[in-house]
């Protein structure tokens, strides 16, 4: 059992393995990453973007734009069939890769926003054109971009949005781990609280999780502000199912290895 961490505090990075640096958040923003982190590369989420191009965005069956704001979403969505959206995708994945070295790079938001996104005319075009049921070109785009990253660096890693329910995460974010597992070396499912005041749903979704999942996998904790008790408990507990646990976001690094230490990781 190994026990990391997501971090934006350099200084931090180099008392856990793995440890994560974001690169390139939601924000749009670029930070390099520090030697010996993992970089995080958000991919179709992007704020600076979808304020710049409105037409970039995944837009919904009743036209509704994704950005943030809207009543669904905490940040902009690009639609991934945007030919510019995709390349500086890989643009971004390439510039990680560069940073990184022989470190793996992690994919962030290489997802449609959520069930019936994306219905541009860009992505009916395109399912039209190559003869595919809508839902089925959702998932070849996705299909395609990992690929295409993986001819960049053999050494990915992707981000799961926390749905196990069967058929989830095919049919509301175009993601067949199936399919994409030849391409991943690990996938990661954020399971975010503020308290973790109560973990009988952290554990439902570990093990729907660890049932389904067809390799190594990191169940990810929020941990700012979360008391020490608390996160430890919750560490504890997704230790059953997964392969490893990160702590995300945490400023308070002695409050980390102490957990650790309690872990005994």
């Amino acid at each position: 059992m190994s026990i990391g961490i997501v971090s934006r505090f350099p200084e931090h990075l180099g008392h856990f393995t793995p440890a994560y640096y974001e690169v390139k958040g939601v924000t749009g923003v670029w930070r390099d990453a520090p030697t010996g982190a993992i970089p995080m590369v958000s991919i179709f989420g992007d704020n600076r973007l979808g304020e710049r191009h409105p037409e970039w965005l995944q837009v919904g069956p009743d036209g509704e734009p994704a950005n943030r704001h809207s009543r669904y979403f905490d940040w902009d969505a690009l639609c991934p069939s945007h030919a510019d959206t995709f390349e500086r995708g890989l643009e971004w994945v390439r510039k990680a890769h560069q940073q990184g070295g022989d470190s793996p790079v992690r994919l962030d938001d290489v997802t449609f926003a959520r069930e019936n996104f994306c219905q541009c005319q860009r992505c009916k075009a395109n399912a039209g054109a190559k003869g595919q049921p809508w839902d089925g070109y959702r998932v070849g785009r996705l299909l395609e971009f990992v690929e295409a990253a993986h001819r960049i660096t053999p050494h990915l890693e992707l981000t799961l949005f926390p749905d196990p329910f069967p058929g989830h995460l095919t049919r509301r974010f175009g993601l067949d781990i199936q399919r994409l597992s030849p391409y991943i070396e690990t996938f990661v499912v954020p399971i975010y609280d503020l308290h973790y005041a109560t973990t009988y749903w952290l554990e439902v979704l570990a093990g729907a999780f660890q049932e389904i999942m067809p390799k190594r996998w990191l169940i990810e904790l929020y941990g700012l502000k979360v008391p020490e008790d608390a996160l430890f408990k919750a560490c504890q507990v997704a230790s059953f199912y997964a392969d490893g646990i990160l702590v995300a976001y945490d400023n308070q690094l002695p409050k980390l290895l102490r957990i650790r230490e309690r872990l005994g990781a």
